[in-house]
């Protein structure tokens, strides 16, 4: 380090310089006898530190130090004098000198000297390393009083986030910078800055307050550090606003995606999408249209567009059109640089356009060029996308509703118009059976059972279709025994191989094994001749049914559970249909497949299994 020594007695230069030399051999030393000379070599030289006498010919120690502060800032400057007094010092310490010194004392003083350059020499370069990099960042700096989180210092970065000159956030508050925003005061952020210090990985979020009012959500997080003698909180403040803003519209929309499934009807589903568009997504314009008797037909409009701001377009037509058709969502950002948009206003510059599943498009516009972001759209995607379940839904459950209606239409007309006819041509076939015996009326007697027959399974599969509702735990075992003994089984032979309990309507159940156990015995006697025997056993996730006979060839094993099949003339071809059906109404899945003494084996899967 290089020390300017300036004294106007050479003598005494001299030997500063051979004494500092010997004390320290990181010192070199070059001098001056007066100011002047000083303040050129201050220009020609670089210099760490200055050593001063009080007393010179042309000036004194403190107008040199005056001139020196107005020239070279901060510079290290030590008032090394002759002459001591409590005045001179006083001076010294208000006009900004480093450190002061009294001749005298022998080579100890100069030893005392050497260290109070060292020092000084290493704070001004540690200073000056501090303050370089606090003013350069490119992230917000403030320097805090460790016990009140008081603004001791700021840089230019942390001034432009909020928006304040570095005088106004100079000794300000944290109550006076915070946001208000419930939960969120002074001895709170005092507490979260501590932990921050003693735990170097934690930083928070926290709401500073901006110059004109509004919130700025920024990450903090800080360390401690000395500065001129005195131990302060270094805090890094990072502006996370949008990455905040973005979080707390997530989760409100994910919030508003229920309230949005709980619609029941389209309009209402369509219109609370609108509201959230408006109120979180901050879209002021934007509408719904949904696919309806061959158009795209507007369902709900925000309060901020005009009352014709969107219209019935045809489901190939402009952007609504191509959005719907594609399914794909698109980012406009000047219309007038698109070919393919026909915007319901000439106003409308730009804007954002998403399919709502395949149910319809929504939209959001703006009359300014590129105002919608990326963010915006991926947003409204997954605003729209609960939309879309909900109108899934309500669409399912009209196609529902309207079919279970064409059910029981068709439930009525078997069970009044053709069950009452039957009923009749059977009691007068046994009145004739009294009066004549004729083989024909057997032959008649077995065509009226058949249809008897094929009107109850009928009835039976319009009728108990449906999704089932209610359940109840049912021992596989007993249960399937008694199905059994309801079964007219011949020479038959069951076999229960386990006693798992699931959950099931018990109706309906019953009517799966009564129907399997029926297809068994009517359709799968052995080639050798033998009685079938019929198995029940658990599996996994379910249980299957099997027998030992003839089985099904691989080419019918998909056509088994189609209405109407049958291999037999005896057979209605609805019971396999049945068993489909009510496998179906509980949730479960059932196929067909080779048993393991090669008859036909019917597995159920996807059963709620209780033990």
């Amino acid at each position: 380090m290089t020390v300017l020594h300036v004294d106007d007695d050479e003598d005494f230069i001299a030997l500063t310089a051979e004494l500092l030399g010997r004390q320290s051999d990181r010192i070199t030393v070059i001098s001056a006898t007066e100011a002047s000379e000083a303040l050129d070599l201050l220009e020609r030289e670089d210099v760490d530190c200055v050593v001063s006498d009080y007393e010179m010919s042309e000036t004194d120690g403190l107008e040199l130090l005056a001139a020196v502060r107005e020239r070279h800032g901060e510079l290290p400057f030590i008032l090394f004098t002759g002459r001591g007094s409590e005045e001179i010092a006083s001076e010294a310490i208000s006009v900004g000198v480093t450190d002061y010194l009294r001749k005298g004392g022998g080579s100890d003083q100069f030893a005392l000297l050497a260290n109070r350059i060292e020092n000084a020499v290493e704070q001004a370069r540690s200073r000056v390393s501090y303050w370089a990099v606090f003013e350069n960042t490119d992230v917000g700096l403030t320097v805090r009083d460790v016990e009140t989180g008081t603004v001791v210092d700021v840089n230019q970065e942390y001034c432009d986030m909020l928006g304040y000159d570095r005088e106004t956030l100079s000794d300000s508050t944290l109550d006076e910078l915070t946001a208000d925003v419930p939960g969120y005061d002074a001895e709170r952020g005092i507490e979260l800055l501590e932990r921050a210090i003693a735990e170097p990985e934690f930083s928070f979020e926290w709401p500073d307050r901006r110059s004109d009012g509004t919130t700025c959500w920024v990450e903090l997080d800080a360390t401690l550090v000395e500065i001129e003698g005195r131990e302060r909180s270094l805090v890094t403040v990072t502006d996370v606003h949008e990455r905040h803003e973005r979080e707390a519209a997530l989760a409100t929309l994910h919030q508003v995606a229920t309230e949005i499934q709980e619609c029941e009807t389209v309009e209402a589903a369509c219109e609370r999408t609108i509201d959230a568009a408006e109120s979180i997504l901050d879209f002021e314009m934007c509408s719904i249209l949904v696919a309806e008797d061959g158009w795209l037909v507007p369902k709900a409009l925000s309060a901020g567009a005009p009352d014709d701001g969107a219209r019935r377009m045809r489901p190939d037509q402009g952007l609504a059109g191509e959005t719907y058709q594609t399914g794909e969502s698109t980012l406009l950002t000047d219309v007038l640089a698109d070919d393919i948009s026909e915007p319901a206003k000439a106003s409308y510059r730009s804007g954002i356009s998403v399919p709502v599943g395949e149910s319809g498009v929504f939209q959001a516009v703006a009359t300014e060029v590129d105002a919608f972001s990326q963010e915006d759209l991926e947003l409204a995607e997954l605003l729209v996308s609960h939309t879309a379940r909900a109108l899934d839904r309500l669409r399912f459950e009209g196609e529902l509703r309207r079919q279970n209606e064409r059910l029981e239409e068709f439930a009525s007309v078997v069970s009044h118009d053709l069950r009452n006819p039957l009923t009749v041509a059977q009691g007068n076939l046994e009145l004739l059976a009294d009066e004549y015996d004729s083989e024909h009326l057997d032959h008649v007697r077995e065509a009226l059972d058949r249809m008897a027959n094929i009107t109850e399974d009928t009835l039976r599969l319009a009728r108990r279709g449906d999704a089932v509702e209610e359940t109840s735990p049912v021992d596989l075992a007993a249960f399937a025994d008694r199905c059994w003994n309801v079964v007219h089984t011949d020479e038959a032979t069951l076999t229960v191989t386990d006693s798992p309990t699931v959950s099931a309507d018990r109706t309906r159940l019953q009517h799966v094994f009564e129907n399997l156990f029926r297809n068994s015995i009517d359709h799968a006697t052995p080639a050798d001749g033998t009685t079938v025997a019929i198995t029940v056993g658990a599996l996994p996730s379910g249980f299957y049914v099997e027998d030992d006979g003839v089985g099904i060839p691989e080419d019918e094993q998909c056509r088994v559970f189609d209405p109407g099949h049958t291999t037999t003339e005896e057979g209605t071809g609805f019971g396999l249909a049945i068993v489909e059906e009510f496998a179906t109404a509980h949730g479960w899945t059932v196929h067909v497949t080779e048993g393991s003494d090669g008859g036909a084996r019917f597995v159920f899967t996807g059963v709620e299994m209780l033990d």
